[in-house]
């Protein structure tokens, strides 16, 4: 029987800071990429050994992806030395705020209804996709300039590796 720790060969090849892009959900992360039609479902912040930080549900968090919530598949999205630990240090400073259930909501009806625009904005409350967004603007590293960190959701991180600024995809093993 194998243990969690042996999902990984290889320590990640990123750096601290480094974005990580979720790919080949399972379960309810299903309906992300149903719904954004996209392949990408979860976004994180390299953090060095093993872990990210990241929102998820039960609040911003710091995780190791050999724990029991797995070693989801992902690629790697560098970023410049500086943008990155400086986003870090803010994601660090962000461990245990809270998710922001109702702009999923938020984001699905303007989905639905594409000509709705609703003006939502929770401060200390974080989707996936908005945690990692502020976690570059607010450090002065725009990801998405022009536009509002609310609403990001993982799929917007997909121009990142059509435009090849992606590191070629590091999985753990099947």
């Amino acid at each position: 029987m194998s243990r969690p720790e042996d999902r990984f060969r290889h320590e990640p090849k990123a750096r601290p800071g480094d974005i990580f892009l979720f790919h080949r959900a399972q379960g309810l992360n299903r309906v992300i990429t149903w719904f954004t039609r996209s392949r990408y479902y979860h976004v994180a912040i390299f953090a060095g050994g093993y872990e990210v930080i990241e929102a998820r549900p039960r609040g911003v968090v710091r995780r190791d992806l050999r724990g029991k919530e797995g070693a989801h598949h992902y690629i790697v999205l560098p970023q410049s030395e500086s943008a990155g630990m400086n986003a870090l240090a803010w994601a660090e400073s962000k461990i245990g705020d809270r998710y922001d259930h109702l702009d999923i909501f938020v984001i699905v009806a303007e989905r639905v209804f594409r000509h709705l625009r609703i003006n939502y904005t929770a401060r200390n409350k974080f989707t996936c996709g908005k945690f990692i967004a502020c976690a570059f603007s607010e450090t002065g590293a725009d990801l998405f300039p022009g536009r509002s960190t609310a609403g990001i959701v993982p799929a917007n991180f997909a121009h990142f590796v059509i435009r090849g600024n992606a590191s070629p995809a590091l999985e753990s093993p099947p």
